[in-house]
């Protein structure tokens, strides 16, 4: 019975594994229709919580998708939730690119990512000050 379970936790983990995977294959050439549905099934099945992140970015910038500062926002503050500190300056990064520059709203991500010497937020805050 052990060795069932075994067998029934390691294929598990090795299918969660793979959407993930796949979908950052997909996102680094282009692929970006497959990146999408394999994060979000990575995301929402997988409870993959990095794949909120890439998702973000796919928003952010356009990629696969009409650019959508909410959403992208809203994918961002999810990973940032889940520990992933850059996704937290780059939700600061989107409200900027939404037209929001108050400190009090990008503070939180910000403030996190330059206590953690986090590079990425150091260049949201440049852009923040040269606004």
């Amino acid at each position: 019975m052990k060795y069932i379970m075994w067998i029934v936790v390691f294929f598990a983990v090795v299918v969660q594994a793979n959407n993930f995977h796949d979908g950052m294959k997909a996102y680094r050439q282009g692929n970006y229709d497959k990146a999408k549905v394999l994060l979000e099934i990575a995301l929402k099945k997988d409870k993959v919580y990095t794949a909120s992140h890439i998702l973000g970015k796919m928003y952010l910038e356009g990629k696969g998708v009409s650019k959508d500062y909410v959403t992208a926002i809203k994918y961002f503050q999810y990973a940032y939730r889940y520990g992933n500190i850059t996704a937290g300056c780059y939700a600061s990064l989107a409200y900027m690119e939404n037209g929001v520059f108050d400190w009090g709203i990008l503070e939180d991500g910000l403030a996190r990512g330059l206590k953690h010497k986090t590079a990425f937020c150091y260049k949201v805050v440049d852009k923040w000050q040269n606004k």
